[in-house]
């Protein structure tokens, strides 16, 4: 499971105690070290840990950032790759300049603009409360770094390349990745199933553990 910009491996808290096991990486920046340049770096980071820890083939799940990384991976890495679980995230994933400019003039205090932006409008306090915190560990200048490998992902020449099973789920109140970006990735992977949450957000696995649980266990007892 491969966490979003700005965020930790506590964001997949939920899936990490429901599925023993399972490996919720932390990305180099987060929030040890330094964040990587681009998302094809975090691919060939993220097969060489695949290799050294779980092994391949693998499922990789990826939230936003993540989620383009796992993409960037089962493209690079096929023979490594067993499946996918692409939650909030695009084949090509703008940032506003809105973003850049609030993170470069205004840390710490827009850290509570990001996560509004992140979290639907039913998710709880104490969950804005931990996200607020993967920013303050994971600091500025990393979370700036996930920004700009995100903005020049794009991988939408590329999507028929990506046929393994896949899984796509997507909250219907996520304002940075909104549903439209999920039904692109089902209507170009053959055979992916999508899956639209209500009352959930960006963060979908965090706000509703339990319905995005469910779908995973679906889709991994079917592999």
């Amino acid at each position: 499971m491969v966490h979003g910009s700005g965020c930790t491996r506590d964001s997949f808290r939920a899936q990490s105690e429901a599925f023993p096991g399972s490996d919720a990486v932390a990305l180099p920046g987060h929030p040890i070290g330094e964040a990587l340049a681009s998302v094809s770096a975090y691919s060939a980071w993220l097969s060489a840990h695949l290799k050294a820890t779980l092994g391949t083939p693998a499922v990789v799940a990826g939230n936003s950032l993540g989620g383009a990384i796992a993409m960037r991976w089962a493209l690079d890495h096929p023979d490594q790759a067993a499946g996918l679980v692409l939650i909030g995230t695009g084949a090509r994933l703008r940032v506003s300049p809105d973003i850049f400019a609030m993170i470069e003039r205004d840390w710490p205090a827009c850290i509570a603009t990001l996560v509004d932006h992140a979290l639907g409008p039913a998710a709880p306090a104490e969950l804005r409360e931990r996200a607020s915190q993967w920013h303050e560990l994971v600091g500025a200048a990393n979370t700036l770094r996930d920004y700009r490998a995100c903005d020049a992902f794009d991988i939408m020449a590329e999507m028929s390349k990506l046929t393994l099973p896949t899984l796509v789920i997507v909250g219907d109140d996520d304002r940075l990745t909104p549903a439209k970006y999920a039904r692109y990735l089902h209507e170009h992977i053959a055979g992916s199933r999508l899956e639209v949450i209500p009352d959930a957000g960006h963060l979908v696995m965090a706000e509703r553990p339990a319905a995005v649980n469910a779908l995973i266990a679906d889709f991994l007892a079917k592999l």
